[in-house]
């Protein structure tokens, strides 16, 4: 019985810390990518490893379904990284690149976010 409840307690706990997280990193994406669109949804699964976003692209009327179905979160001295792997979108032309040249890639984390990543993990 215990141990179902501190099941139940670390999934409330990982949900919450998730939910900060993809509200943090929405407004970093949005920052970065300002002059080509919007996040207009963004939500993290650090249990498993997935990022799920859409963004409304400028002149586009459909958002861009995105789904990053393997993530890691890397530390080198005091820098953060992110790596992904298997991008899959709802366009096939923008599946192609990103597996050509996204999959694998590994992103530096703005400094600014660290401090929030440390507490996090």
């Amino acid at each position: 019985m215990f141990d179902k409840l501190k099941e139940i307690k670390e999934k409330g706990i990982g949900k919450i810390k998730d939910v900060g997280l993809s509200k943090a990193a929405r407004v970093a994406i949005n920052n970065f990518i300002k002059e080509y669109g919007k996040i207009v949804h963004l939500e993290i699964d650090s249990t498993n490893k997935t990022i799920d976003l859409e963004i409304l692209l400028e002149g586009e009327a459909e958002p861009l379904a995105v789904t990053i179905q393997e993530y890691n979160i890397l530390q080198k001295e005091d820098q953060y990284f992110v790596k992904i792997d298997n991008i899959q979108t709802s366009r096939a032309w923008i599946n192609t690149l990103a597996a050509n040249h996204l999959n694998g890639k590994t992103f530096t984390i703005p400094k600014e976010y660290a401090s929030m990543i440390q507490k996090i993990l």
